[in-house]
């Protein structure tokens, strides 16, 4: 009913041209805003936009973010993913991700910039680009998954950012993306396709109760102290500082313990680079 690992060469092409459609869409969207729009209404449009690509369902629904939303302060409980009525004003940090599922294939895609311009986040999003390196790195050096958590933890923490991937359910750096049978009835729980959403928390609760061996999910929990499993996964650094908030997310893939990027020139990458040349770093940068 759903792969996790030993993907084909023609299952990762499919990964990657649904990857790039996803990004387009969030990226599109992006460029589109212009002040005012409120979170329902631009989750909303992107909802109709995935559809309209051919997703069927979606891992969850489109989680749009602006302002201080975007650092997810305080206590923040899944609900609080869901999009509010908050409007999108000159300077707010715009966080966009979507995880629609096409004929089966679960991807995962975050696209963030800033509405006008804010230095704070600026120096965030450059920031965020240490980790796509040495993410990677770690891996093919053998760490566990545990230990690149921590280590990103840390990293964020003396860069005086709070490492809020934490706050995402199952308080992940990274999760696996997969591919499920393509069912012609896909129910939803609370915003979640159920079927992929039943299947990580039973892989995970196997894992963390030691009746299984290898968790969906990439944490700095008891579960991920283990080198690197094969397979396909999403990570998600994401760092948050008062009224700021910014985060990047693609699939990385495991081969026999190696690691690489499925894609080597996604959006956040070009912005890294419209951003070491000092130029605006907003949707269609480069």
């Amino acid at each position: 009913m759903i792969k996790a690992s030993n993907f084909t060469s023609k299952e990762l092409e499919r990964f990657l041209a649904l990857q790039r459609v996803s990004f387009e869409i969030l990226e599109n969207t992006a460029a589109a805003l212009e002040g005012g729009e409120t979170e329902r209404e631009v989750a909303r449009a992107l909802v109709k936009r995935y559809r309209a690509a051919g997703a069927q369902s979606f891992f969850h629904l489109p989680v749009v973010l602006f302002g201080e939303r975007a650092g997810l302060p305080g206590d923040w409980p899944v609900g609080k993913f869901f999009p509010r009525r908050r409007a999108l004003a000159d300077g707010d940090s715009v966080i966009l991700d979507a995880a629609p599922i096409f004929d089966g294939y679960l991807v995962d895609t975050s696209y963030s910039f800033c509405l006008g311009r804010n230095d704070a986040h600026r120096t965030m999003m450059a920031h965020l680009a240490d980790y796509r390196a040495g993410v990677l790195a770690a891996v093919n050096r053998g760490e566990t998954f545990k230990a690149i958590a921590d280590t990103v933890t840390r990293a964020m923490q003396a860069a005086d950012y709070e490492p809020v991937h934490r706050k995402h359910p199952g308080q992940v750096l990274g999760h696996r993306a997969i591919k499920l049978r393509n069912m012609p009835i896909k129910p939803q729980f609370r915003g979640f396709d159920a079927m992929s959403l039943a299947w990580f928390r039973a892989k995970d609760m196997l894992a963390t109760t030691r009746l299984g061996r290898r968790s969906p999910l990439w944490n700095a929990l008891k579960a991920s102290d283990h080198k690197p499993h094969d397979g396909l996964w999403l990570v998600e650094p994401h760092a948050g500082n008062g009224s700021v908030g910014a985060k990047w997310e693609d699939i990385l893939v495991i081969d026999d313990g190696q690691a690489r990027w499925l894609d080597e020139d996604p959006p956040h990458v070009r912005q890294w680079a419209c951003i070491a040349r000092g130029e605006p770093y907003g949707p269609n940068c480069g």
